[in-house]
C-alpha cells in the first residue's frame, strides 16, 4: 500500500493479507483481510492513544486523581492485551511496528506512575512542551492553537474561543487540587509564562476585538479579564509554595538507560550519549578555531532590519534550498510539499511570551507559515531569532525544507495508521539537525562564510545539550552549571535557562538532536559499504523519509537486514523502574 505524492511513492503498511477460511456462499467472492495480529496491534494503538487523552468531566479535561488512577487501570488491561500478541513470525515491517506500540506503552507507564505531570508539574496545565506523552496545555497552549490561524474570525470561532478563555480559571482551580507534589523546578518552569499575566490578557482581548464580530466582541474583555485573574493567582500559588516544594533528585542512570532504551528504543547507555557528545563538542569547537582563522577579514552578515524583511528573506531562502536540492540531486522534494514563510505576528499572539517561537499555522497547499515577533520585541534579540534574522536558511534546513516542515507533510501521508500517528524524536530532531551539517557539506554556504560560522553555533549548542542533560540527569551537574554551559555556546540567558529547565522536566529532550544526527550518519557510512557502487544518496535519504517516523535502529532493520540492535529490544522487556514504588 502506498501514498502517492506529486510523483513520489511514500511506502507506509505493507499489509499481508490471509485467506478467510469461513466457507464462500454461493456467487461470492473471498475478500482478503487483514492479519488478525495486525488488526489487534493496530487497535491496541488506537486504544492508547485515547487513553492518552483526559476525560471529559462538566465540559472540562479531567486531570484528577481519579481520572489518573482510571488511565493506570486502563493501560494495565492494554498492556495485558498488548503481552498477549505473538511477533516472533511476523513480517520485520510488523515488528517494527510492534514495538512502536510497546514504546508508546513504556512511554505512557513512565508519565502515570513516576513522572506524574499532572501532580508534579505546574507547567503541565500551561504548555504542551510538558507533555511526557500525555495531553497538556489545556490553558494557554490550547489557546494559541485556537487562535493561531488568521483573521477573519466569524461568530462560531469567536464562540469557541470565548468558551474556552472561561473554561481556563476552572481548569486552574482543578489544576491547584491536583497538584499534590508539586516539584520546585517544575514550578519554576512556570512562573516565566505567568509573568504579568493580567496585562498579556487584556493586551490579547484589546487586539482581537477589532477583529471578532460585534456580538462576541463585546464579551471578549471580561472573559479575557477572568482568565488574567485566573492566571495571576495560579502564579502566586506556585510562588507561595516555592520554599515549602521538595525539589526531586536527579532521574539518575538506571532510569536514564531506561527511556533510552524502552521509551527511544536506543541502543546506546547513558555513558555512551555523553561519551559522543563531549566528543562532537570538540570536534565542533575545532571546527569553529578552524572556521574563524579561515574567515579573517571577512564582513560581518547584516541582519534584517525589519521583521518584513526577515519573512521576504526566508521566503527566498527557502526558494533556493529547494533549487539547490534539485540541483544536487541528493533528496527528492514533491510537488505537493507546499512552501515554508514567515509572518509578523499578530498583536493578540504577541500578548503571551510562551507564543513567540512556537506559534504559526497550516495552510490549505500544505505549506506551514511560522509566526515572528516585530523586531522592536525583546525576544527578537535572543539567540535563536537573532541568528535566523541574520541568516533565515540556517533554520529553514531545520525546521523548514528539508526540515520538520518537510518531515511533518510526509509523516501524515503515510497510510500505516501506528507508523503515521506515532512521535519519534531521535530521527525527527535528528534528520532536522543532520541537515545543519549536511547544507555545509554539500557546498549551500560555500560562498557564505560568516554563515556557516552560524551553522557551527548550531552544532556546538546541540553537542552542548547532550552533556548538560546527561550530567544533570546523573546528578553530576546543577541547574546553574548547566546554564552557564550553554550560555558559553554563546547562548543567552533567557534561552539557556529555558532550556535547562526543559531537560530537567524531561531527562533525554536535549540529546535527541545530536545523537540522532549520528545515527544517520552512521547508517548512511553502513548502507553505503553494504550497497558499493550502488550506493545513492538521494536514494538513501528517500529512504529514511518513506520509512516513517520510527526511530532509527528500527529503520536500520528495515533498511539492511541487520538485527543486532532490534534483537536485544526484543529481549529487554523490563518495566519502568518505580522509585518508592509509587
Amino acid at each position: 500500500m502506498s501514498a502517492h505524492l506529486g510523483g513520489r511513492l511514500v511506502f507506509g503498511c505493507v499489509l499481508l493479507f490471509a485467506v478467510s477460511t469461513a466457507p464462500a456462499g454461493p456467487g461470492s467472492q473471498s475478500a482478503p483481510a487483514t492479519p488478525l495480529h495486525r488488526a489487534d496491534l493496530q487497535q491496541v494503538a488506537a486504544d492508547l492513544r485515547a487513553l492518552r487523552l483526559p476525560p471529559t468531566r462538566d465540559g472540562l479535561p479531567d486531570y484528577s486523581a481519579g481520572a489518573v488512577e482510571a488511565q493506570k487501570q486502563g493501560l494495565q488491561a492494554l498492556r495485558a492485551r498488548f503481552d498477549a500478541l505473538q511477533p516472533s513470525t511476523w513480517p520485520v515491517h510488523d515488528r517494527v511496528d510492534y514495538l512502536l506500540v510497546r514504546a508508546e506503552l513504556d512511554q505512557l507507564e513512565y508519565a502515570l506512575h513516576v513522572h506524574r505531570p499532572t501532580s508534579r508539574n505546574p507547567n503541565f496545565y500551561l504548555s504542551s512542551i510538558s507533555s511526557a506523552g500525555m495531553l497538556s496545555g489545556p490553558t494557554l497552549s490550547r489557546l494559541g492553537q485556537l487562535v493561531s490561524q488568521p483573521a477573519p474570525f466569524d461568530a462560531t470561532r469567536a464562540r469557541r474561543i470565548l468558551d474556552h478563555l472561561r473554561a481556563i480559571p476552572r481548569i486552574l482551580e482543578q489544576a491547584k487540587h491536583n497538584l499534590t507534589e508539586p516539584d520546585a523546578h517544575m514550578a519554576q518552569w512556570a512562573l516565566p509564562t505567568l509573568e504579568r499575566a493580567r496585562e498579556s490578557s487584556r493586551r490579547f482581548a484589546d487586539a482581537l476585538v477589532p477583529l471578532w464580530p460585534a456580538a462576541e466582541a463585546a464579551e471578549l474583555p471580561a472573559a479575557a479579564q477572568a482568565m488574567g485573574e485566573a492566571l495571576a493567582e495560579y502564579e502566586q500559588w506556585i510562588r507561595d509554595r516555592l520554599d515549602t516544594t521538595s525539589r526531586s533528585a536527579p532521574v539518575g542512570r538506571e532510569m536514564y538507560d531506561w527511556l533510552l532504551h524502552h521509551v527511544w528504543l536506543l541502543p546506546y547507555d547513558a555513558g555512551d550519549i555523553l561519551r559522543l557528545g563531549e566528543q562532537e563538542y570538540a570536534r565542533f569547537q575545532a571546527w569553529s578555531a578552524f572556521e574563524e582563522v579561515r574567515n579573517q577579514g571577512q564582513l560581518p552578515l547584516t541582519r534584517a532590519a525589519t521583521t518584513a524583511e526577515y519573512a521576504r528573506r526566508t521566503e527566498e531562502e527557502e526558494k533556493a534550498i529547494r533549487a539547490f536540492l534539485q540541483k544536487t540531486g541528493v533528496l527528492t522534494v514533491p510537488a505537493g510539499v507546499g512552501p515554508y514563510r514567515r509572518a509578523l505576528m499578530p498583536p493578540y499572539l504577541q500578548a503571551f511570551t510562551l507564543w513567540n517561537g512556537l506559534s504559526g499555522y497550516g495552510t490549505p497547499d500544505r505549506g506551514a507559515v511560522k509566526y515572528a515577533v516585530p523586531e522592536t520585541d525583546p525576544y527578537a534579540e535572543t539567540y535563536w531569532e537573532a541568528i535566523m534574522r541574520t541568516d533565515p536558511s540556517t533554520n529553514i534546513f531545520h525546521d523548514g525544507i528539508p526540515g520538520h516542515h518537510f518531515q511533518g507533510i510526509l509523516a501524515r501521508l503515510n497510510p500505516c495508521p501506528i507508523r503515521q500517528q506515532h512521535t519519534e524524536r531521535f530521527k525527527s530532531e535528528g534528520w532536522a539537525t543532520y541537515w545543519e551539517e549536511a547544507a555545509v557539506r554539500l557546498g549551500y554556504y560555500d560562498q557564505r562564510p560568516r554563515s556557516r560560522e552560524l551553522i557551527l553555533s548550531y552544532l556546538r549548542l546541540r553537542a552542548a545539550r547532550v552533556i548538560v542533560d546527561v550530567r544533570m540527569a546523573l546528578g553530576q551537574m546543577t541547574r546553574d552549571e548547566a546554564v552557564r554551559a550553554l550560555m558559553e555556546v554563546p547562548v543567552d540567558r533567557r534561552i539557556a535557562t529555558e532550556e535547562v529547565d526543559d531537560f530537567l522536566a524531561a531527562p533525554t529532550g536535549g540529546v535527541v538532536y545530536l545523537i540522532g544526527k549520528l545515527q544517520i550518519e552512521r547508517l548512511l557510512a553502513e548502507r553505503r559499504a553494504q550497497l558499493g557502487s550502488r550506493f545513492v544518496l538521494r536514494e538513501y535519504h528517500d529512504g529514511l523519509m518513506d520509512a516513517g517516523w520510527v526511530p532509527l535502529a528500527l529503520t536500520r532493520w528495515e533498511l539492511t537486514g541487520a538485527d543486532d540492535e532490534v534483537n536485544a529490544m526484543f529481549a529487554d522487556r523490563a518495566r519502568v523502574p518505580r522509585p518508592g514504588q509509587r
